[in-house]
């Protein structure tokens, strides 16, 4: 399900899930284009996070987008997502400076599922130059977790100007799990 956090300065961040900071791309991450106006700063998985509200989506699956307080990071960083319910993947990003406040889409592309199926998703939001955005997908429900590729992108002005894809794959083909959100913080 497709989710919208609000963040800690009062601005709304979207997340997706049944699905918004600083930095350029120092790595390539597979899957990912970014253009400017726009900064990338991580995609991943995100751990469950709980909902804090719903805002109308009628181009979503379910027709409406879940709210997220706070500000999210990724927790493990990768495009390759076990299909998991609980977990959600997604990226963040923010305008480059000096651009203040634009209005922008999230289209999510993924393998058909619902009734009646559909492959594409998309919501209105607003992104800023001076705090992130979080765009997510959640797996909420078992029929949500569709194998294969998903692409979250970010539409400034009909252009794409973030686009990262993600692969979808069995939970038992994965290191990483739910109950991995759980447990202890990992120490480096």
């Amino acid at each position: 399900m497709l989710t919208r956090l609000a963040q800690t300065i009062a601005r709304p961040v979207l997340t997706g899930g049944a699905f918004a900071l600083l930095a350029s791309v120092a790595v390539a991450q597979e899957g990912l284009t970014v253009r400017d106006p726009m900064v990338f700063i991580e995609a991943g998985i995100f751990c469950p996070r709980e909902a804090s509200g719903r805002e109308e989506a009628p181009g979503t699956e379910r027709g409406y987008i879940d709210l997220i307080d706070g500000e999210l990071y990724a927790d493990f960083h990768t495009n390759v997502v076990p299909g998991e319910i609980g977990l959600g993947f997604g990226i963040r990003f923010q305008l480059q400076e000096g651009l203040g406040a634009r209005n922008v889409e999230i289209v999510t592309t993924h393998p058909p599922f619902g009734s009646p199926p559909v492959t594409v998703e998309r919501y209105a939001t607003t992104a800023y130059d001076d705090s992130p955005n979080a765009s997510l997908f959640t797996f909420d429900y078992p029929y949500e977790v569709a194998l294969g590729e998903w692409t979250i992108a970010v539409e400034l002005d009909g252009e794409v100007v973030l686009s990262q894809t993600f692969t979808i794959i069995p939970p038992e083909d994965s290191i990483i799990h739910a109950d991995m959100c759980d447990g202890p913080a990992l120490m480096s």
